[in-house]
């Protein structure tokens, strides 16, 4: 492997080389985008520090080996968690001896339902607008003031209106269909 280029070290050469793959071989183990990028940095940063002791010719095999096992745990060690909002939903839900079971489970069926919508709805804008997207998540998920939302993205307050306002509006349309549906059960 030659490894000596004119302003580039090996760990350089090596990235651009089998990032891509590294990338692909995560997510084709955790199925998540997200996820699939943090394993590689972290794949990465683990090979930039064991770089002296890893065999050069072997350098591929190990960077998919450690992708490979580091979804692998990711997605056995994520389906083990519980979320704070599934347990206070499960204990609301048990407290209410006046819904029969099928009504329960037509709720949580619902609830399931909007969930999988919502999720859909993020991932569509994400890959529609970004910006959008960050604006959306920053401002309503996260709860922050709008002004400091604006300054976070680095645009004028109106600007960050028009952003969720054209957002919103795209959503709307785009779903209005699943929403009524949705809303008619």
């Amino acid at each position: 492997m030659e490894t000596k280029a004119i302003g580039k070290s090996a760990f350089d050469i090596i990235y651009e080389e089998h990032a891509e793959y590294v990338y692909k071989t995560a997510l084709y183990y955790c199925g998540n985008h997200h996820t699939a990028e943090e394993i590689t940095q972290t794949v990465f940063m683990k090979f930039y520090v064991n770089m002296g002791d890893i065999n050069e010719d072997k350098v591929k095999a190990w960077l998919a080996v450690s992708a490979k096992y580091m979804a692998i745990n990711y997605k056995r060690e994520s389906e083990r968690e519980i979320l704070l909002e599934e347990i206070l939903y499960d204990e609301d839900k048990d407290c209410d001896t006046n819904l029969s079971s099928e009504e329960v489970y037509i709720e949580k069926l619902h609830t399931e339902e909007c969930r999988m919508l919502l999720e859909d709805i993020f991932v569509e804008l994400y890959h529609y607008n970004s910006r959008w997207y960050d604006a959306i998540t920053i401002t309503y998920l996260l709860g922050k003031p709008q002004k400091e939302v604006a300054d976070i993205m680095n645009v004028k307050i109106e600007v960050l209106h028009t952003m969720l306002y054209r957002a919103k509006k795209w959503i709307k349309k785009k779903y209005e269909e699943q929403f009524s549906r949705l809303e008619g059960i």
